[in-house]
């Protein structure tokens, strides 16, 4: 994609000689970094889009650069972790600290490709820069929620489902669907962590009719977010 630039961090040197390979030849800038005290060196000379991560590291946990990333640097871009860790318990850990979406290794080539693109159109470049309804806001860029213009502090996870629901208003969506969304993920996780993630919405951004809209949930089907 070109004029869109990746960061990798992965510390097997063919593997990641493969999927530079594989992103330059679709167009993206590409740099990499094989431990994580050296990708977040570079990272404080580079200003990458988005970034592809790896969890196990000759020098700590591709988790823990993660939420160096997300918690105190503030980089907004989208992450996708691509790992050799697979149980349910990592997939979720992943994606609730702040990745937008979780590769399991052995990786096809389409498929990243294809996540990448679809990464950057719902979280990157062509997603609007603002969502309001009502006294309700979202920044985009920045991955703020404000109530009234008061900022209302959410995880990324939570900011990702308010952000789907907003941008499919009047349309319902079934937990199958946010779960691919919003966790990136086809996996069989328990719907139930969407309906936790959904009430914790619906409690921090106030939705109900002080703000004129409701998330409605429609029996053995999903959501749907309804004008009041």
């Amino acid at each position: 994609m070109p004029g869109v630039s990746v960061g990798i961090l992965e510390d097997e040197i063919p593997q990641a000689r493969l999927l530079a390979g594989w992103l330059e030849s679709a167009g993206y800038d590409v740099f990499h970094s094989g431990s994580g005290k050296a990708f977040l060196a570079e990272m404080s000379e580079q200003s990458p889009d988005m970034l592809i991560l790896d969890w196990q590291l000759p020098d700590c946990e591709g988790i823990d650069i993660l939420t160096e990333l997300r918690q105190s640097r503030g980089f907004s871009g989208p992450i996708l972790f691509a790992t050799a860790k697979n149980s349910e318990e990592d997939i979720i850990q992943g994606l609730d600290r702040g990745a937008d979406d979780y590769l399991i290794k052995p990786l096809r080539k389409g498929e990243l490709l294809a996540r990448l693109s679809a990464l950057w159109r719902r979280t990157g470049g062509d997603a609007a820069d603002r969502i309001e309804l009502g006294p309700v806001s979202l920044d985009m860029i920045n991955r703020q929620a404000f109530v009234d213009g008061e900022e209302v502090k959410m995880t990324p996870t939570e900011f990702k489902l308010a952000a789907c629901v907003f941008s499919n208003a009047g349309r319902l969506l079934s937990r199958e669907f946010l779960l691919k969304e919003v966790w990136g993920v086809d996996a069989e996780l328990d719907t139930r962590t969407v309906d936790m993630h959904m009430s914790r919405v619906r409690k921090l951004l106030k939705i109900g009719p002080n703000v004129g809209y409701c998330i409605k949930t429609i029996y053995r089907h999903g959501y749907r977010l309804e004008a009041l």
